[in-house]
């Protein structure tokens, strides 16, 4: 039987840049993002600041959601040229886009009940240690949007910068909460 040379009518599906740096970047982040989850769900249960225990729980699922597109970017680049991805590995990102908003779900929901518990059971909170941990939350934040400034060129890609810099607005705003908590009232006549 004759066979014939099908060399010229194939091609790459390797859709996807270099991504090696984008990768190292994620890494960092995943690391120093899961040091300081530990650092605010400790502080938050240490001082009983509802405020921390969310915001370290919150930079849990950003850990997961890094972790994920660590997998998908090893994930393409090990299936780059893998022929039985006709249309590239480019969908990894996506589903990895998906699972962290599931997870982001259910932890939201876990922080909904636990402040509903906390209305009917109030504890006392240790304001300036917390205030202390938010502040360096905010700037781990910083810093890791710092890390993956110019490190993401594409839409699927792009998701860890947009964490990071929505990490920063949510840090921002949990030491706004435990600043204006522990002001003083004003008595009322």
């Amino acid at each position: 039987m004759h066979r014939t040379d099908q060399s010229r009518w194939q091609h790459s599906h390797d859709f996807s840049d270099d991504s090696s740096a984008a990768e190292r970047r994620t890494r960092i982040v995943i690391g120093i993002t899961a040091t300081m989850m530990v650092v605010e769900i400790g502080a938050g249960v240490a001082f009983n600041s509802m405020a921390l225990l969310a915001d370290g729980w919150h930079m849990s699922t950003h850990v997961a959601a890094f972790l994920i597109t660590a997998l998908a970017y090893y994930f393409g680049r090990r299936h780059a040229r893998d022929p039985r991805y006709s249309f590239g590995t480019g969908k990894m990102g996506v589903l990895g886009g998906f699972a962290s908003a599931v997870v982001l779900f259910v932890v939201a929901f876990l922080m909904a009940s636990e402040s509903v518990h906390r209305f009917f059971a109030p504890v006392p909170i240790h304001f300036n240690q917390a205030i202390a941990v938010a502040v360096i939350g905010l700037l781990v934040n910083l810093v890791c949007a710092l890390i993956f400034k110019d490190a993401h060129h594409h839409l699927t890609t792009n998701t860890p910068t947009a964490t990071a810099i929505m990490d920063t607005i949510i840090t921002t705003s949990t030491f706004a909460r435990l600043t204006f908590t522990c002001l003083p009232t004003r008595s009322r006549p």
